[in-house]
């Protein structure tokens, strides 16, 4: 185990867990929401530091989803188990909120130096922490993306977005990509997925981690139909990504699968259609957003080619996650007019 880096002693051997937005109060001999951190005589550990699932994957940054963020690079990705979401269509959902945990004795373990001396030996540009929520195992995140800084890898933290400032701030100094999921933009579209949140949260720590930490922030929305697609609620999130995060905020739709959902209910929703991700395209779009991406490769319709939205020439062609005809500048700036796409490549 190793002693949690965010918490706050309380009386009674009691402790308040300062990781994610939940800020559990916890009980002696108790664990958290997400399972993973433990109160043991008023001091609060992590019990998944250094446990790692399915080993260290080699991914293209295309698939995490970051468009903009060293295009056509490679990644070592790495996660853990457990999370403080407990998402009615997770795909990962036997790792992050079904895993036996005791059984963590039989996962792998990694320190962050070995973990960092294995990505170094792959020809990677960079290191993502995805398939379950990172911030729950922030502490291990934290030393990882600290070395990888040193070794010049570029760090992407791909996550739910329900932290703290506390934890941001503390990964805030060594990481460059964030790649944030907003589930949709009420705190009712939220728990229809089985979260009890305060999505305000999540868009306020979305905005620090590009305007305080200078993270590249692209933005995942799975559209599940009579769930979160509603046209007043995308126009709403379409026009905050644009007021608060710019213009040139890649903002990624993926198709629901109802096949792949835990939840019995969510199994009986249909496939998001070619029609509903169409409209939800066209919203950000007319709210001003210059790169919205379609991801719906069940219905045979995706949009995910960068066209610049001052010349309109291809930027940057993608064929699934294979990028070709990268037509942009050392600067990130178009190669036919010079407009900047804010595209991060050093």
């Amino acid at each position: 185990m190793k002693e949690a880096a965010l918490y706050t002693k309380l009386k009674k051997n009691v402790v308040k867990c300062h990781t994610c937005g939940y800020e559990c109060v916890i009980a002696k001999g108790k664990k958290g929401f997400c399972q993973t951190r433990l109160n043991e005589n008023g001091k609060l550990y992590s019990l998944i530091y250094g446990k790692i699932t399915g080993g260290i994957q080699i991914d293209p940054i295309e698939k995490k989803p970051m468009y903009h963020f060293f295009p056509g690079t490679m990644v070592a990705s790495i996660g853990s188990m457990g999370c403080n979401f407990r998402c009615k269509q997770c795909l990962n959902y036997f790792t992050s909120y079904e895993y036996d945990f005791s059984h963590l004795e039989d996962e792998i373990t990694i320190t962050p130096k070995e973990f960092i001396n294995e990505v170094k030996k792959l020809n990677v540009s960079g290191v993502a922490f995805t398939y379950n929520e990172p911030t729950i195992w922030i502490e291990f995140v934290h030393e990882a993306a600290k070395l990888a800084k040193k070794e010049n890898l570029y760090t992407v933290f791909v996550t739910n977005g329900y932290l703290t400032e506390e934890s941001l701030d503390y990964i805030g100094p060594y990481m460059r990509g964030y790649a944030v999921d907003f589930k949709g933009f009420s705190n009712l579209s939220y728990k229809k997925q089985g979260n009890e949140v305060d999505f305000q949260k999540i868009i306020e720590l979305t905005k620090r981690a590009q305007e305080k930490w200078r993270m590249k922030v692209e933005i995942t929305t799975l559209i599940i139909p009579g769930i979160n697609d509603s046209v007043s609620e995308l126009k709403k999130m379409s026009k905050w990504i644009r007021d608060n995060l710019g213009s040139n905020t890649p903002w990624h739709l993926s198709q629901y699968s109802p096949e792949l959902a835990p939840d019995a209910e969510f199994r009986e929703i249909a496939t998001t259609s070619k029609a509903i991700l169409g409209k939800a395209s066209q919203i950000g779009k007319t709210a001003g957003l210059n790169f919205v991406f379609v991801w719906a490769p069940s219905s045979n319709f995706s949009i995910s080619d960068t066209v610049c939205p001052n010349c309109q020439k291809m930027v940057i062609k993608r064929s699934g996650w294979n990028v070709s005809s990268p037509n942009f500048n050392p600067a990130g700036k178009c190669s036919f007019c010079g407009y900047d796409l804010d595209i991060i490549i050093s």
